[in-house]
């Protein structure tokens, strides 16, 4: 976005940012950055889907690897329980992911939310894909989430 701007009206121009078209946000900025920055929005709300299905589908090869492509739950190719633990067990809850996310998600949507105000449903959209994906994580496949106080 910093490419397109021109910022020779601030007080302290950053060198190299002063070759753009667009000034402060006007209706040419918007024209050239709102079809990046929705898609970006719309990548950002379908993430957590392709997140999940991705790590299930590891963690998936890896149980049947340790198998040994058979269908035997009780089979297992680890020889002690740390490794056992660390295949069939989920991935860790990583709560500061989460906290990057929602506030990508928020500052993105209020910054420019006024000039492109498809990011307001697009958020909502992000918010309520992310709430049932980690509340569906968190009930199946999360080990015990750490202890907060």
């Amino acid at each position: 976005m910093l490419v397109n701007a021109d910022l020779t009206e601030q007080p302290l121009p950053p060198i190299g940012f002063n070759k753009g078209d667009n000034g402060d946000f006007n209706s040419n900025f918007f024209k050239t950055i709102g079809n990046t920055l929705i898609s970006t929005m719309v990548y950002n709300a379908y993430y957590p889907i392709l997140d999940f299905f991705i790590y299930w589908g590891m963690r998936l090869a890896f149980r049947i690897l340790d198998r040994g492509c058979n269908c035997n739950k009780f089979k297992t190719k680890t020889t002690n329980i740390q490794s056992y633990k660390e295949i069939y067990a989920g991935p860790i809850f990583m709560m500061n992911f989460k906290y990057s996310m929602i506030l990508n998600i928020v500052f993105v949507t209020f910054m420019y939310g006024f000039g492109l105000p498809i990011l307001f449903p697009v958020a909502i959209f992000a918010f309520v894909i992310l709430y049932f994906i980690e509340k569906t994580m968190l009930y199946y496949s999360y080990r015990v989430p750490p202890m907060y106080d």
